[in-house]
């Protein structure tokens, strides 16, 4: 009963109709071929997104779309209520966390800005039925203040920067939050009460430290880069210092040095302090960056967690406060994993997995009850839905699908290959193919990501994934390769990519298009380039460098 007034919230929420909202199910099991699908629908809102569980395990916050905009609301499964909680109708929600059980810090952008890019606008804290928000855009500033920036032009081009990095689990209410406070270049670290916004610096007075790593009450990790090297450099994230890291036992004290690293050479960034003893974990390279535990007191590196051949392990190390252990290590590889470490939560994946095969399943659990479990299960085909396991009872319940409106029997498979360049690099890719085609001799779209220092893709994502899906059921493969100087896939890779913009750089592209061909999946004839920010440049210098080669492209 619990969970089917739940789906009914969920239904019925804001301004729908159950008729209405079951239209769109009713409109998907009309579509007899993919062609069918209207290009909206693609491309339309997720119904809801980024759901994750309280850590009491009693509610569920979610973004879903209000007034046409991305809005935040919470629900109280339990209790059978649904709060909205934010009502913009210029901006949307772009993302949240839980600062307590009964308080979340969300943060704003325009996502119809006709550039396509982000820009953040603002930051606030707010209770669970909407009461008692704080405007955190500039969290450091007296409200005078804080309007007079609001209304200039800064806001436009500043770090809105309220990073949550731990609960202080004192019931104080006051977490420990990185705030670009004293500089717009390099982040501190207070101890701040969202509801009052009353604040304390725990970082020392060197503007170039930085210190988002550690549990409870203080931070207790952080790492320096050395003097004239800008944190926001086009280095990939902490790939090369770690200039000094350690713990103190009081906060006046001085930090002590764990590992230094050199230009060039093994990098170490620290990842998480464990709560019981002095190990930490840390990230290594040159190759695909690992986990690994250090030794603080030994200043060396212990145990090996987890390497993968391929990509780069950054962060996604999972925690419990209640075991004071490192439980599992999530991270997307050619599809998104999570690698557990404890026996329990093991089995509990195993399970779900089982229940719910051929998708990626990522589990929330509540730290402080573990009886109610968020899943988000998702495929190349499936565009993704929540579902809610009551451990007790031991059911699994849908909550709530993200898109019911495409038809999952529709959608094209997306297959990983990795394809060789000229010079005999390897180049990952992801390949997606027309579902109604016999996959051969097909025109080609290759797009191509921006940055170009970026990871294109991380995880199964309803980003830049329905372009890829769109376009296969108009008929067309899809190339989405990570080129030298995409990040996440070793030192290597990146590296190659210096001084290359044009030239290697340009031929990985065009070289994934012939590797098709040669496989006979795409007709030579008819290829084109697509992409934006860097993707938009490669776009117009491959039509330059290889004209012969590329019917068209769209920057």
């Amino acid at each position: 009963m619990r969970f089917a007034l739940l789906i009914w919230l969920l239904v019925c929420a804001a301004t729908l109709t159950l008729a209405q909202a079951t239209e769109p199910a009713r409109a998907a099991s009309r579509y007899a071929k993919p062609a069918d699908i209207p290009i909206g629908a693609f491309f339309r809102r997720a119904e809801y997104s980024q759901m994750a569980i309280s850590p009491d395990g009693n509610r569920l916050a979610a973004v879903r779309p209000i007034n046409g905009r991305d809005n935040l609301v919470v629900i109280d499964f339990l209790a059978g209520k649904l709060q909205v909680i934010s009502n913009f109708k210029e901006l949307d929600v772009v993302d949240f966390v839980w600062v307590s059980n009964d308080r979340l810090y969300f943060r704003s952008a325009d996502l119809s800005e006709v550039s396509g890019a982000t820009s953040l606008k603002g930051a606030y804290a707010v209770d669970v039925d909407g009461k008692n928000i704080r405007d955190l855009t500039f969290p450091l500033e007296r409200t005078r203040e804080r309007e007079a920036r609001r209304n200039s032009i800064l806001v436009h081009g500043i770090n809105i920067s309220f990073r949550i990095l731990s609960q202080t689990f004192d019931g104080s209410g006051d977490v420990i939050a990185e705030i670009f406070g004293r500089s717009q270049s390099y982040a501190d670290v207070y101890r701040f009460n969202t509801r009052t916004g009353e604040y304390k610096l725990l970082t020392v007075s060197n503007a170039r430290q930085r210190c988002p790593l550690g549990v409870g009450p203080r931070p207790r990790t952080p790492y320096r880069h050395p003097p004239g090297r800008a944190q926001g450099s086009h280095e990939p994230a902490r790939a090369d210092y770690l200039a000094s890291a350690g713990r103190r036992k009081r906060l006046g004290d001085d930090w002590p040095r764990v590992r230094q690293g050199k230009p060039g050479q093994r990098h170490a960034a620290v990842v998480r302090l464990r709560q019981q003893d002095p190990l930490c974990f840390v990230q290594c390279r040159p190759r695909p960056e690992g986990n690994f535990q250090n030794d603080i007191a030994q200043r060396k590196l212990g145990e090996k967690l987890l390497e993968h051949p391929l990509i780069d392990l950054n962060g996604g190390l999972i925690f419990s406060r209640t075991k004071k252990a490192l439980v599992g290590i999530r991270y997307s590889a050619n599809v998104p994993v999570t690698t557990w470490f404890d026996e329990d939560l093991a089995r509990l994946q195993a399970a779900l997995d089982k229940a719910l095969p051929e998708r990626t399943n990522a589990i929330d659990i509540a730290d402080e009850n573990s009886r109610y479990v968020l899943i988000y299960s998702v495929s190349d085909t499936n565009p993704g839905g929540y579902f809610l396991y009551d451990t007790e009872k031991r059911s699994l319940q849908e909550v709530s699908k993200s898109r019911e409106w495409l038809p999952p029997a529709l959608m094209s498979k997306r297959s990983f290959i990795k394809y060789k360049a000229r010079d005999g690099r390897e180049i990952p890719a992801w390949v997606t193919t027309p579902i109604d085609s016999d996959g051969k001799d097909l025109p080609l779209v290759v797009h191509i990501h921006g940055g170009p220092w970026v990871r294109g893709y991380s995880g199964i994502q309803w980003g830049r994934w329905p372009v890829a899906q769109f376009l296969a059921s108009r008929g067309y493969a899809v190339l989405e390769p990570e080129p030298r100087g995409s990040t996440g896939f070793g030192r290597s890779h990146y590296t190659a990519s210096f001084k290359q913009w044009g030239l290697a750089m340009q031929d990985d592209i065009s070289d994934g298009a012939l590797y098709l061909v040669k496989e006979g999946i795409v007709d030579k004839g008819r290829m084109c380039l697509f992409g934006g920010s860097y993707g938009g440049y490669a776009t117009l210098q491959g039509l330059v460098k290889d004209p012969d080669l590329w019917r068209c492209g769209v920057a």
